[in-house]
C-alpha cells in the first residue's frame, strides 16, 4: 500500500505541474482519466463485485475514453466497465460516477445515498453532495474530497487520499 501510495503521489505531482491552459482538451480527459483510476485505488466500498463500473454522466465522448484508457486494467480483482449514464439510469451498479458537466441536483442528491464514489467539477459539487470536486487552482487541476458525504454513503477514504485533499 505504501508503494501505491507513493506512485500515486508521484503521478499527482506530475499532474499539479502540467499547465491546464497550456494542454488540449484531449490531455485534460486524459488527467481526469488518470484521476478517476487513482480516487479509487484509495476507496473502499461496503460490497465488491467482479466488475467495476466507472459511470458518466451524459458524456459518451468521455465514457468512450474510459472504456479505451481501462480496457484490460483491474480494479483489485474486478474487471473494469465504463458506461454513459443520465438521470433516468439505475445506479445500483455503479461504484464511481463522474459529471463532466453540471448534473441536476435531484439526480447528485439521489446519488448521494448510494454507496457511489461521485467526482465532478461543479464549483457547488460537494454541497449538492458529491463527493471529490476537482477544480483549476494556478492552471493545476486540484481535488477536495467532502470526506463526511463519503462517510455517509458508506465509503472509506483512505487518509493518505484525503492528506492530497485541499479546499478550494
Amino acid at each position: 500500500m505504501r508503494r501505491s501510495l507513493i506512485l500515486f503521489a508521484l503521478a499527482l505531482l506530475s499532474v499539479w505541474n502540467t499547465s491546464v491552459a497550456e494542454e488540449p482538451p484531449e490531455r485534460e480527459s486524459q488527467i481526469t482519466v488518470a484521476y478517476l483510476y487513482h480516487f479509487t485505488k484509495f476507496t473502499e466500498w461496503p460490497t465488491v463485485s467482479a466488475v467495476f463500473h466507472y459511470c458518466v454522466y451524459d458524456n459518451a465522448n468521455f465514457t468512450n475514453l474510459l472504456q479505451q484508457t481501462y480496457s484490460g486494467k483491474t480494479i483489485g480483482d474486478a474487471s473494469i466497465d465504463a458506461k454513459n449514464i443520465n438521470s433516468q439510469s439505475k445506479l445500483d451498479d455503479c461504484q464511481l460516477i463522474y459529471f463532466p458537466e453540471p448534473g441536476p441536483a435531484d439526480f447528485l442528491k439521489k446519488v448521494s445515498q448510494y454507496p457511489i464514489l461521485s467526482v465532478g467539477s461543479q464549483k457547488d459539487f460537494t454541497e449538492l453532495g458529491g463527493i471529490i470536486y476537482l477544480y483549476e487552482e494556478d492552471q493545476k487541476i486540484r481535488f477536495y474530497v467532502n470526506n463526511a458525504t463519503a462517510t455517509n454513503a458508506g465509503l472509506k477514504i483512505s487518509s493518505q487520499l484525503l492528506r492530497l485533499s485541499k479546499e478550494p
